[in-house]
């Protein structure tokens, strides 16, 4: 995998991760955290499907590790 690739997967991982936490902090009063982090995750796909938008949504994702 070129170094390309991994910088779109990774991009795509920060915006998953940055998801998942925002959903964990929504039930507490943090809010702009929450606000921020789901601004962090949009700005990463975008970034993402910029650079690479032919990408498929399975391939977008990258698979979590245990």
């Amino acid at each position: 995998m070129d170094e390309a690739a991994k910088d779109l997967r990774a991009l795509r991982f920060v915006a998953d991760m940055t998801r998942k936490l925002a959903k964990m902090l929504s039930r507490t009063r943090h809010h702009m955290l929450v606000y921020f982090l789901e601004m962090t995750a949009v700005e990463a796909e975008t970034l993402a499907d910029a650079q690479d938008p032919k990408l498929t949504r399975a391939q977008k994702a990258p698979e979590p590790k245990n």
